[in-house]
């Protein structure tokens, strides 16, 4: 089952103090057997799915604290595979009665209407560069494998995983010099050439706020890197591109990830077995927190008192930022922080963002002033939130990647069906939605995606293809590069697996020979999609390895539209008008094996259903077809018959996957390859037990 976030109401004046919120599990399964509660097949709601509640506060701030945080917007799935749905009683007529009747001070006299001004942004984002993500650069980070086997229980005090433990690892010296070769290689003038020729009109650029006041291990490390932002800045200028400057990084950690800043909290053990070396590990995402505001309690799952100190500081950065750069023609905007996570109160939320907001209007009034929606993207949140001010926005960050597998047609079908989430927004919220970020992938299989030598419990849901590490873009002189040839997977080891393994990098599963043809349509349908709101902004500009996480890789290969920032052409606005096309080319059968994402993709190539119960298989999921078996039947007949009696009692079945399958040998049943063809030339195994 999955998860899904469901916040209280909450209370309708925002100066009011914010009650602890609270939620609701809900999972979900697929057609057959599903449980279900009509209160999420509202028009709105077009995902088709029945949920049952379970009023469990703490199992859902469990459940999300432990594995990802909400995507935002209303109907689409996180990284931990939670759906974000809307309180049911968001727009209950007394709510707004109270809210129409009573001041509200997080109001401008103005009265402007935000969400029908008709400007919009299009791009893509620097990161990886002043803000480290391992994911996305690993040549930055090969030289902290296998030194669990060098320094035993030091281990945490010499291993990076982001940048604050980079900088801790190095020291200021080695981690200054080795930052600045990073800055310099990674974002060059040919890429900022590349994304203006692209079409893009704004670039969104992660800051951390170490750079405006440094502090702790940042003192000295991160030198110069103020004058590296000047340096891209002036590219912009020469190739008539602006910056939205996002502070993704915060002093705490806003939201416990790697990408602000701190990777927060990570416990270190060490594990003794029958070897007589002790092996170290680590682990995260059970005990992950954000403490940028205030202490969580990963015990009671709350936060105590509200940290003034922590409060001063980050708007001590967003003044100083705009202070800096003000006058520069090549600034758009300021994002004051990133991704702060849903378990932050909202109170809290809005308070910085009204107070960020007042001095960046002092100075810097022509600025947009872009607010991440805190995971929570659904109007009874902010629809009363600066009503009448000048210069807002709101941004929403929507992945698939986290989604649970399924078909092409099913991605596609998601991807045209977020521009209502979108319209919602700006029109009971009055906020201009930008969607700041967005990936073409659809799977988990990009390494270090989930930590650095680590991953989700349970991700990736599919076989992840292991390719050639490539050599570092810095430079030969770049220590721990490659990964060294000879080594399996090394420590030290995080709660999951994700790393090189004999210099083989983990990347995602391509969809077989119609790789192009599904990345094509599935770019156009999100750019159809996000452009009902002000714009779209694709992470990132571009990565080591994954062509699906890379803007400038993925417009190179043509599936982005030679100009992304025309979304009145008719690729793009007419993606969505028929299923598994874009105006009428590239058109892709999602019904053919090889345009399939799962390990059993050759049951789909019978069956033209497109909703599947999972079977609990301890070597991983088969799913049976919904609509040519009930599901106990076919349960029944594989775990007790064996696939022999199955396939004689479905001659259709048989004939499709003739040859894929052994019979039971010595009563076990056995696993053959199935054709190339189903996992783009890569061989794959169906576990059948």
């Amino acid at each position: 089952p999955i998860c899904a976030h469901v916040p209280q109401r909450p209370p309708a004046l925002p100066h009011l103090q914010q009650r602890r919120e609270n939620a609701f599990i809900k999972p979900i399964t697929s057609r057959v057997g599903r449980r279900v509660s009509r209160a999420a097949r509202s028009p709105e709601r077009k995902a088709g799915l029945r949920m049952v509640a379970y009023s469990s506060p703490r199992r859902m701030t469990l459940c999300a604290a432990l594995f990802g945080y909400a995507s935002g917007m209303v109907n689409t799935v996180n990284r931990a595979g939670f759906l974000e749905v809307e309180p049911p009683d968001a727009f209950a007529s007394l709510e707004r009665r109270r809210l129409d009747d009573t001041p509200n001070p997080y109001t401008c006299a103005e009265g402007v209407e935000s969400a029908k001004e008709e400007w919009k942004a299009f791009g893509t984002n620097l990161g990886g560069w002043l803000v480290l993500e391992p994911w996305i650069t690993p040549s930055l980070f090969y030289q902290f494998l296998s030194l669990d086997q060098q320094y035993g229980t030091d281990t945490p005090l010499h291993t990076g995983m982001d940048q604050f433990t980079f900088c801790q690892a190095l020291g200021p010296s080695e981690g200054n010099k080795q930052l600045r070769r990073h800055w310099r290689t990674w974002v060059r003038e040919e890429d900022i050439r590349a994304i203006a020729d692209s079409g893009a009109n704004v670039v969104r650029i992660p800051v951390g706020d170490w750079m405006y006041v440094p502090y702790g291990p940042y003192v000295g490390c991160t030198d110069g890197s103020l004058e590296e932002l000047e340096r891209v800045l002036a590219l912009l200028r020469k190739y008539g591109l602006r910056a939205l400057l996002d502070v993704h990084a915060m002093s705490g950690s806003q939201n416990g990830f790697d990408n602000s800043g701190e990777a927060r909290k990570v416990k270190w053990t060490q594990v003794s077995s029958q070897d007589p070396q002790a092996v170290t590990t680590f682990e995260h995402w059970p005990l992950r927190a954000a403490d940028w505001l205030g202490q969580f309690n990963t015990e009671s799952f709350s936060y105590g008192d509200f940290n003034e100190t922590a409060y001063a500081h980050s708007i001590k950065v967003v003044s100083l930022l705009a202070d800096r750069h003000a006058a520069d023609p090549a600034v758009w905007g300021v994002e004051p922080v990133n991704e702060p996570w849903q378990f932050i109160p909202i109170e809290w939320i809005k308070r910085f963002y009204w107070d960020g907001y007042n001095v960046v209007r002092a100075k810097a009034p022509a600025w947009k002033y872009v607010m991440h929606d805190s995971f929570r993207g659904y109007p009874a949140a902010w629809w009363d939130f600066m009503k009448g001010c000048p210069n807002k926005v709101m941004d929403a960050h929507i992945y698939q990647a986290w989604n649970r597998p399924a078909v092409a047609q099913t991605f596609f079908d998601n991807a045209c069906k977020m521009d209502g989430g979108i319209k919602t927004m700006e029109e009971q919220v009055d906020m201009p939605i930008i969607v700041g970020e967005w990936s073409l992938a659809t799977d988990n299989c990009a390494m270090w995606l989930n930590g650095f030598n680590d991953n989700l419990p349970g991700f990736p849901k599919v076989s992840c293809v292991m390719v050639d590490c490539p050599p570092p873009y810095m430079g030969s002189e770049q220590p721990g590069c490659p990964p060294d040839p000879e080594e399996p997977l090394q420590g030290p080891y995080g709660t999951g697996v994700s790393g090189p393994m004999f210099g083989k990098c983990p990347k995602g599963m391509p969809w077989g020979t119609q790789e192009d043809g599904i990345m094509r349509i599935l770019a156009h349908k999100y750019c159809r999609s996000f452009s009902v709101g002000h714009g779209h902004f694709m992470w990132n500009f571009r990565t080591e390895i994954e062509d699906r996480w890379s803007y400038l890789q993925a417009w190179r290969n043509g599936w982005l539209p030679k100009n992304v920032s025309d979304y009145q052409q008719a690729p793009i606005a007419k993606a969505c008008d028929e299923p598994g096309t874009s105006d009428g080319k590239n058109k892709v059968d999602t019904g053919d094996v090889s345009a399939l994402r799962e390990p059993n993709a050759l049951f789909r190539k019978v069956f033209d259903a497109r909703a599947f119960t999972p079977l609990p298989f301890s070597g991983g999921p088969i799913e049976a077809p919904a609509r040519a078996f009930p599901t106990a039947v076919v349960a029944l007949l594989l775990l007790t018959v064996g696939a022999t009696v199955a396939l004689r009692a479905a001659p259709g079945i048989a004939r499709a996957l003739k040859g894929t399958f052994a019979a039971p040998r010595d009563g076990r049943p056995q696993a053959l390859p199935l054709e190339e063809e189903a996992r783009g030339g890569v061989a794959a195994y169906v576990p059948l037990q």
